[in-house]
């Protein structure tokens, strides 16, 4: 991962073979990975973000310690485009399925509504479907 997008973190907690890190997030316009970043869209503008990332047992992480969190900067995108762009198409489809069915633009409202509903619920309950669009993250303790 020679150009993984890299960020700075401290351990939560471990417990189960993953270890929850604290990543402070300072906005797009401090950060010279802006255009690639991906804590930063996961964050939702908060001033911290809690990333869960699998460790080994062997690791000997505890709560404290500097981490870095680095991530695929491809994944990060494959993730964001199924995520963004399947509800899209599904209110697309909703929108031209209720129109067809009953030719009226409340029937293209309703069905793009559905077609919302529907990609919301996919991309939220079902995570394994994206599985293979899952961002890995790899840990490796700092200093």
């Amino acid at each position: 991962m020679s150009d993984a997008v890299m960020h700075e973190g401290v351990v939560r907690s471990v417990d189960g073979g993953k270890a929850v890190v604290a990543v402070p997030v300072q906005g797009c316009s401090s950060c010279g990975e802006r255009s690639r970043c991906g804590v930063g869209k996961l964050a939702g503008g908060g001033k911290v973000s809690l990333v869960t990332v699998p460790v080994a047992e062997s690791e000997g992480l505890v709560p404290g310690d500097a981490v870095t969190v680095a991530a695929d900067p491809d994944a990060i995108n494959r993730a964001a485009l199924l995520g963004y762009l399947l509800p899209a198409l599904l209110i697309v489809a909703g929108a031209v399925g209720g129109d067809r069915l009953a030719h009226t633009d409340v029937a293209a409202v309703l069905g793009a509504f559905g077609g919302l509903i529907l990609g919301v619920l996919v991309t939220r309950a079902l995570p394994r479907v994206f599985r293979a669009a899952a961002v890995p993250l790899v840990l490796s303790r700092r200093g």
